[in-house]
């Protein structure tokens, strides 16, 4: 999920622009897919959108397969909507009923109601289930050993709240569905436990790999875009529609409607990509595609290839933006941005990061969540530092310097629980995380960086894998990196370093920030010559020796410290400190954050 404003996107778009003065019918058929993830947790559904009555009728067939070695006697089965039936719930007094600025309409909830649990051809599960807050306990009559499969008989039906936190309807006379999170989900069993964690007001989610078979009836006038591939299309003789999607070694399933969609398409390699967008934000059209396109081939680059035959990409309406910005398993949702050049193509490669963090690499994104948004943070800031695309079009702002100003200002640790943040310091999850990311790259080569990340998402390709497997595999591709993960991740600690003092042919230098991570100092002498050291960070000061007179001192001269939180004081010469050049576009970003953070729609 993208940490943006996106309540004020179109007012922020404007603000900057100001500033800077400046389908479904005729689809392919699905392609054979799957086979290389554990079919886990799997789903054949039968769903019917009611768009007058704001509801989704579903049912269908689980089934699922004891991952472990050990007996199971109980299932746990998430049901997400419980969230939003009224303002009691754990999720609701977390978060006030607000996320990213966008407030829960109390008068138009969402829930989900279970009508029928039960084992295929056998008895019924839901008489003896318990319900907490948002999680089915579901006690088996007979245990599920090692390996074994049980299938489950399902109907609900979900009603969708007012669009917010990443689903429901909006747009046009409320014609517009983004439905997610809609349906009971397995609950993830792992390292001899079941994830019974509450879900929480900052919190994702965390799934199993399965395939998915999914028919979706609406109207005849209803354009839909749903995860996974297109595998036919039937009129029926009542007015509607019916749509069937299959989609494999994949952890969710989620679908758009909107009888204004229109559509357009591209490839990257082998992958056809496909764009649902409103009407009124065709301008965005090709940047949506070049970044969707570009983004794709970028991260098989330097991961490892998308493993699916389709994407899917949603441009959600300017009034449904609680619908943008997410991320499902071959699908993602965007935002038009209110044609702030650059914005489109933040979100969309951003939501693109996801395909491989989480939804090749099934981390636990509430008690790990900088594994997802840190690692896909940090991919959508190197692709647009590498396309060279700036938010606010040429006078606005780099990604870097977009990351830098959300990732330096809040000190706090980047490794907590979602739960364990308020609304107005979970950024660092995403900045802090991919600032130092930024940083590792710097130190030790863009080519021994990635490799290392290419070694991180084969080793877990479809697994749930931990921050101490990340750790572990990082560390093998390129040795012990303590600044990283045991200072500057899980603390409050930062990088900073200053010129302390410069004397004759001797310069000192101080570390102010906590972390001690290698730093380079450029020192030049009053001949001209330049002398590049390397200090380890270790103990507060290292005085430095010149081969002549020292005029001037440049710490980080190629600013591979990209985390560092202060660089103003790093350059100095002999009776005076000099400040760097801030550049226009700098400033223009520093100054429509604060204002966003003004709001609180910013970390």
């Amino acid at each position: 999920m993208t940490w943006h404003p996106s309540a004020v996107a179109r007012w922020a778009a404007l603000a900057l622009a100001a500033l800077a003065l400046a389908a479904s019918g005729g689809l392919p058929a699905a392609r054979a897919q799957g086979g290389a993830a554990p079919q886990t947790a799997s789903y054949q559904i039968e769903a019917a959108l009611d768009p007058a009555a704001k509801l989704v009728r579903g049912s269908g067939q689980i089934t699922y397969r004891n991952p472990s070695q050990d007996t199971l006697h109980e299932l746990y089965i998430r049901l997400y909507l419980k969230a939003f039936r009224d303002t009691k719930t754990l999720w609701m007094r977390e978060s006030g009923g607000q996320l990213r600025g966008d407030q829960m309409d109390p008068t138009k909830l969402g829930d989900i109601t279970v009508e029928k649990l039960a084992i295929a051809g056998g008895g019924d599960l839901l008489a003896t289930s318990t319900l907490s807050d948002t999680l089915l306990r579901v006690p088996l009559p007979q245990p599920l050993g090692p390996g074994q499969e049980l299938k489950i008989d399902a109907e609900w039906t979900s009603r969708l709240p007012r669009v917010f936190a990443r689903t429901g309807y909006g747009g046009r006379d409320d014609t517009f569905f983004m439905v997610g999170q809609w349906y009971p989900k397995l609950a993830v069993y792992d390292r001899g436990r079941w994830d019974t964690e509450p879900w929480h007001g900052n919190a994702e989610f965390f799934n199993e790999f399965g395939s998915y078979d999914v028919r979706v009836t609406v109207p005849q006038q209803y354009v839909v875009a749903g995860a996974g591939v297109p595998a036919g299309e039937q009129a029926n003789a009542d007015g509607t529609k019916t749509l069937r999607f299959t989609s494999a070694d994949v952890t969710d399933w989620a679908f758009a409607a909107s009888p204004d969609f229109l559509t357009a398409s591209t490839r990257s390699g082998d992958v056809d990509i496909a764009l649902y967008y409103m009407p009124e934000h065709k301008s965005a059209v090709d940047e949506h595609l070049r970044a969707a396109a570009g983004s794709i081939a970028a991260f098989s680059e330097w991961y490892g290839p998308y493993p699916h035959p389709r994407l899917t990409v949603v441009d959600v309406p300017s009034d449904a933006t609680g619908a943008g910005g997410m991320e499902y398993p071959t699908f993602v949702t965007t935002e038009h941005g209110g044609g702030m050049s650059g914005f489109p193509t933040y979100v969309t490669a951003h939501e693109i990061g996801h395909q491989w963090w989480p939804m090749q690499t099934a981390t636990n994104e509430g008690a790990e969540p900088w594994l997802d948004e840190g690692l896909t943070e940090y991919s959508g800031m190197r692709y647009m530092e590498e396309t060279g695309t700036r938010i606010g079009g040429a006078l606005g702002a780099s990604a870097l310097t977009y990351t830098r100003i959300g990732g330096v200002a809040i000190r706090a640790p980047a490794t907590l629980p979602a739960w364990e943040y308020g609304s107005g310091d979970y950024s660092v999850v995403y900045f802090k995380t991919a600032l130092g990311l930024r940083t590792m790259e710097n130190l030790v080569g863009t080519e021994r960086f990635r490799a290392a990340m290419r070694a991180y998402l084969t080793a877990y390709r479809f697994k749930h894998p931990d921050a101490q497997d990340f750790r572990r595999t990082i560390e093998a591709e390129l040795g012990p990196q303590p600044w990283f993960f045991d200072s500057y991740m899980p603390t409050d600690a930062v990088i900073d370093y200053t010129v302390k003092d410069i004397s004759g042919s001797s310069a000192t230098i101080q570390r102010v920030g906590e972390v001690p991570v290698p730093v380079e100092i450029e020192l030049t002498t009053e001949g001209g010559a330049r002398e590049l050291r390397t200090w380890d960070g270790q103990g507060g000061t290292a005085t430095l020796t010149a081969a002549g007179p020292i005029a001037q001192v440049d710490i980080d001269p190629a600013q591979k410290l990209a985390a560092e939180a202060n660089r103003s004081d790093n350059f100095r010469t002999v009776g005076r400190q000099v400040l760097p050049i801030i550049s226009f576009g700098e400033r223009l970003s520093f100054w429509v954050q604060i204002f966003l953070q003004s709001f609180g729609l910013f970390g």
